[in-house]
């Protein structure tokens, strides 16, 4: 019974190291999602740790509208970095519709500083049924 009851209690061990030291680790990515009702001024603001300059990271934007759906819907997009240079662009979702609509923004995008990204996007021309604006960002598996 001693032996049976010291390998329970190795593996019960391991498996917490295990869990901790993945505690530990950078997650590989994070979602956000931000209500139309939290935006500031219309402006949707997140916050992203992007702290791996040699790694890649694609960024996805989500959204869902009430009722009819939103074609082509302008998003105006600005990027701060962690030392205040930035730089901004228009793009566009194809479609967002009531079951909600997920589209691809950037892919293999590398982060030119280590640390935490604004990241500030103004949809342009939405109406009381839009939901809100999310988005994923996810850090490429392996390096660049």
């Amino acid at each position: 019974m001693g032996r049976r009851s010291f390998r329970g209690f190795a593996l019960l061990a391991a498996l917490a190291c295990g869990w901790a030291l993945a505690g530990c680790s950078e997650p590989d990515g994070y979602e956000v999602f931000v209500r139309r009702d939290a935006a500031r001024d219309g402006v949707y603001v997140y916050s992203l740790p992007l702290t791996d300059t040699t790694a890649a990271y694609d960024f996805w934007f989500y959204s869902r509208v009430d009722s009819r759906p939103v074609e082509n819907l302008q998003l105006n997009v600005q990027w701060l970095a962690p030392s205040g240079n930035g730089f901004s662009e228009t793009v566009y979702m194809r479609r967002v519709d009531p079951r909600g609509s997920r589209e691809l923004y950037r892919s293999g995008m590398v982060p030119a500083e280590a640390g935490d990204w604004q990241l500030s996007v103004r949809p342009v021309g939405v109406d009381a049924g839009f939901q809100g604006l999310g988005v994923v960002c996810k850090r490429q598996d392996g390096t660049r």
